[in-house]
């Protein structure tokens, strides 16, 4: 059972909409410099410097807006016995970095390079047992 799948699904649409945003602001820029310096060739020059320059903050701003899938990448598995719930994710390391904190029906996991993320639980619980080995983070909760 993953957890956190309306995050990426809301991450994602924001980060079409800031794009769309980002192109249409760049179209202008493009468009008005072009009115302004069309009868100059200095003017061309700075239309195609800016429009390279443009593209070029475009991806990167891309980039580090779609950075935030990496969540995708590190699965998350909750299994419920009896009293228990047992989880598993991966978390990226090092090992003093990755830490785990309980606020109510929810499970905030951080890890190295900045990674964080929530994971509702299905009820109230406290940690029982807490290992992590190889970039895998086992924890054993009981129900509350």
């Amino acid at each position: 059972m993953g957890a956190g799948g309306t995050g990426i699904k809301t991450g994602s649409l924001i980060s079409k909409i800031f794009t769309l945003m980002l192109l249409v602001l760049l179209a202008l820029i493009i468009i008005s410099l072009t009115a302004r310096f069309q009868r100059s060739l200095l003017g061309v020059a700075l239309v195609i410097s800016l429009t390279l320059l443009g593209f070029y903050w475009f991806r990167e701003l891309k980039k580090a807006l779609t950075s935030r899938r990496y969540v995708e990448k590190y699965s998350v598995e909750l299994i419920e016995k009896d009293e228990l719930i047992l989880l598993t994710a991966q978390v990226p390391g090092p090992e003093e970095e990755v830490a785990v904190e309980l606020k109510g029906e929810k499970l905030l996991v951080r890890g190295g390079g900045g990674f964080k993320r929530i994971v509702k639980l299905p009820c109230k619980a406290s940690i029982l047992r807490r290992s992590y080995i190889n970039g895998v983070l086992h924890l054993q909760l009981r129900k509350k």
